[in-house]
Order: structure tokens, then sequence, then C-alpha cells
């Protein structure tokens, strides 16, 4: 399997040279509103996608994460103003401290949203996590002395100033967070909390036997899904310039769930396939016909029928798809692969049945208890 490796190898690179070079032939237009905005949904997506993936916790908070970020990092930014209702906005901070405490606070909502939620599982815990989003949703829209209810806020800079002014900086912004991001989760996969976590996620009665808090690492794991959607909060703020509670509504956070899905929640990668794929057709819907229907307007038709085709032919995304198809390429003479987890397998580990108790021998996790999700 050398030559797979050393493929699949050449194909990385090709795409992170792609990458680089993208912002230097491509349009303004194709930087920004394709390349870098994509990538600051794929972000989103990918917090959801590693707490599906390898917590088993389906949560539709993230967006209201990603916005609290947004706001947070607003007021942190901007020059101290009084609104409508009297009250004094803006602390007037640099760019990065404000973007630091901002995150600090989405991961310290992400814990809070943990603890809240950490004990639901499955249909109850997705409508838990829909709870807390829509409610943060009302909140931001209808209190003025805070969020600037439905006005919101205008003129937030990031340490590029507005991306319009220099698309290829902003951009190069938004690749390396995402690239830190991706390789950061992937290094956390690799470790002993990773593998706990996915322990966690398949039996929580052997683990919770073996000495693990479950609660407790339930409760990190949605902090640190709460770190990643307060990084693509930042960025999105930076990159429109304006925030408005239309950041965290109900098609925000179904946009979030449907970019992770479109991908495959398998595949950490398939969170920015998934987020290019949207934001193209997002984009270019209104010059699609087909069969002489025009989907001018019709944007939630076309992403709707979009998703019903991904669940229905392909449950694990695009990029399971993908794979599968390039799994059937290279060993038609050698028989069936061996079935492992896509998620650890893209994390480059073997297995993630097998957690240890502290200073206790390795135990398999075990598969006798459904996952939550």
């Amino acid at each position: 399997m050398t030559w797979v490796r050393s493929r699949q190898g050449i194909a990385t690179l090709a795409v992170l040279v792609v990458l680089v070079i993208y912002p230097q032939v491509m349009p303004r237009f194709w930087v920004l509103s394709i390349g870098a905005n994509a990538m600051i949904l794929g972000i989103a997506a990918l917090s959801l996608v590693f707490m599906a993936g390898y917590g088993g916790m389906t949560s539709l908070a993230q967006a209201a994460l990603a916005g609290f970020a947004a706001y947070m990092v607003a007021l942190l930014s901007l020059e101290p103003s009084t609104n409508a209702t009297g009250s004094t906005l803006g602390a007037g901070l640099p760019a990065i401290p404000s973007a630091l405490i901002a995150i600090a606070l989405a991961t310290a909502l992400g814990a809070l949203f943990g603890a809240i939620s950490s004990r639901s599982y499955g249909i109850y815990f997705l409508m838990l996590t829909l709870a807390l989003s829509v409610g943060f949703y009302y909140i931001v829209l209808q209190n003025y002395d805070v969020f600037g209810g439905h006005i919101g806020f205008a003129g937030i800079e990031g340490p590029t100033g507005l991306p319009r002014q220099d698309p290829p900086v902003f951009y190069y912004l938004c690749l390396g967070t995402a690239s830190a991001v991706y390789l950061g989760l992937r290094y956390l996969v690799r470790s002993q909390l990773g593998l706990t976590f996915q322990g966690v996620r398949d039996n929580p009665r052997r683990m919770a036997a073996l000495g693990y808090r479950v609660g407790g690492h339930r409760v990190a794991l949605f902090a640190i899904g709460g770190f990643v959607a307060g990084i693509s909060g930042v960025l999105g703020a930076w990159y429109r310039g304006n925030i408005s509670p239309g950041i965290v509504d109900l098609s925000r956070t179904i946009e979030v769930l449907i970019v992770a899905v479109l991908g495959g929640l398998g595949y950490p990668i398939g969170a920015f396939v998934g987020a290019v794929i949207y934001t193209l057709i997002k984009v270019f819907a209104s010059s699609i016909t087909i069969a002489g229907f025009s989907f001018d307007e019709r944007f939630n038709t076309l992403i709707g029928l979009g998703f019903l085709l991904i669940v229905l032919v392909a449950p694990n995304g695009i990029v399971g798809l993908a794979d599968r198809a390039f799994v059937a390429l290279t060993h038609r003479g050698g028989g069936r692969r061996r079935a492992v987890d896509p998620l650890a397998a893209e994390a480059g580990i073997a297995s993630a049945s097998t957690v240890t108790a502290p200073g206790a021998p390795g135990v398999p996790a075990g598969d006798d208890v459904p996952s939550g999700g």
C-alpha cells in the first residue's frame, strides 16, 4: 500500500499548492466570497464534525457559539459609543487581544452548554442544543443594552483591516487559521485524550467503570467545540465587518449542519469540502436551471434537494463517497478491505476502540452500549 500512500501524499501536496497560489490567480470576488468565506464556514462545520464524530454529540449550538464570539469581538474591539438606549458599548481593544478574549469566552460558553446538555443523549441532546441556540438568538434580538438588538454592530475591523482592502492577506489569514485548527484536531485525536473521547462515545458505561468521568469529558469536548466555533465566529465578524441577529438564527444553525453532512460527518476534511460545495451553490444558485425550472430565489429548494440526495445515496457525505470509490479502485484484485473507523483512519491510527484507565492495562472499550448523539 506504499504506492497508495504516496499518491495520497502527492494529492495532498497538490491541494496545498493550489490553495496557496489561489488568491494570486483568482479575481477578488473568488478570493473573498468563495475562498475565505468557505474556510470560515468550514471551521464552524469542523467544530460540529469533531463533536459528532469523536464524541457522538451532534450539537445544533455551534452557530450560536460562533455568533457569541462574533458579538464579543465586536464589543471588545469597537470604540466606546452610546447606542439608542443610552448604553455605552465598546472597549476599544486591539483586534488580536479582542479575538483571543472572544474565543476564550466562546470556549467558556461551550463548557456551560456542555454542562447543561451533557447528561442527555440522542434526540434529547439534539433538541436541547437547538433550544440553547434558539434561546441565544432571541436574547441578542431583543437585548439592546449589550447586543444592540436587531441593529447589531458595524465597523468591525480585523488585524488586516477590512478584507476588501487586501483580499489575499485576509485569505491567507483564513487559510493559516483553518490549517492550524485542522492539524490541531488531528493531533488531539491521536492523543490519549482523543482516544478517551472516542471511548466515551462508544461505551460510556464501561468508561465510567474504568474510572473516567464521562460527564466531565463530554463537557470538555463541548468546550473544545466552542473553541473551534469561536475561531470561526471571530473570522466571520472580520469578514463581514458587521453583525446582527441573523448570524445566529435558525437558518445559520441548519446551514452548519448541512455543510457538515454534505462533506461527511465521519471525515474532518469533509467540513471544508462541504463548505466549498455549499458556498458555490449558494452563490450561483440563481444561474442554475434544471429542465426549464430556474432556482433563482429558490436556493433553499436546491440545497434541500441536494441534502436529501446525499442522505439517501451517500450517508457518509461527499468525502465518504469518494473514499469508497478510491478503495474500490485500489483494491479491485486484493479482496475486501478491513473496515476501520474513518475518523481514526484520517487521524492516522488503526483503532480507537481500546482505551486504558489511569495506571491500568489496555481494556477494550466494547460496543454493547449505543453511542449517544
